[in-house]
């Protein structure tokens, strides 16, 4: 990597995603909700129908706190704050791929690089936890050497 991407913009595209997840959810729930009332006026409807859209609407209204609650998670992150160690908010550079310690997220682009979103309950980040620049982990068969820490 010839240079070191920003952690604001990092986190500024975390959270913008962050942002897109939840007004989606938000949006979806709204329409659900929509399409219930509407078909309890139509005679024709089942209760059975009616308990579907009540599961999903509290399904949906679960992953909207999630989401809620991961948006928290990066509004705690101060991107002028530098890590030696691997912990929430430390971008983590290896030899394999570099990952921004927040929230789970598909790999994101923030200036041309690929950035990975980990959250501190995955799996690949308790093998990592408390690392520092040099050492080396392995995962699934993957080992990976720890280029820097910021």
């Amino acid at each position: 990597m010839s240079h070191q991407i920003s952690k604001a913009a990092i986190l500024a595209t975390c959270l913008n995603k962050q942002e897109d997840l939840i007004r989606n959810f938000t949006e979806r729930i709204d329409e659900v909700k929509s399409e219930a009332y509407s078909h309890t006026e139509t005679p024709s409807q089942t209760d059975e129908g009616s308990d579907s859209s009540e599961e999903m609407l509290e399904v949906m209204g679960q992953e909207l706190q999630f989401v809620r609650a991961e948006m928290e998670i990066l509004r705690s992150i101060d991107p002028k704050n530098g890590a030696d160690h691997v912990e929430r908010g430390a971008v983590v550079v290896t030899d394999q791929r570099i990952f921004f310690i927040g929230v789970s997220s598909e790999e994101i682009e923030v200036e041309g690089t690929k950035v990975f979103g980990m959250s501190e309950k995955a799996p690949l980040y308790s093998h990592m936890k408390g690392l520092k620049q040099g050492d080396s982990f392995q995962f699934n068969g993957t080992k990976y050497q720890i280029e820097a820490i910021y």
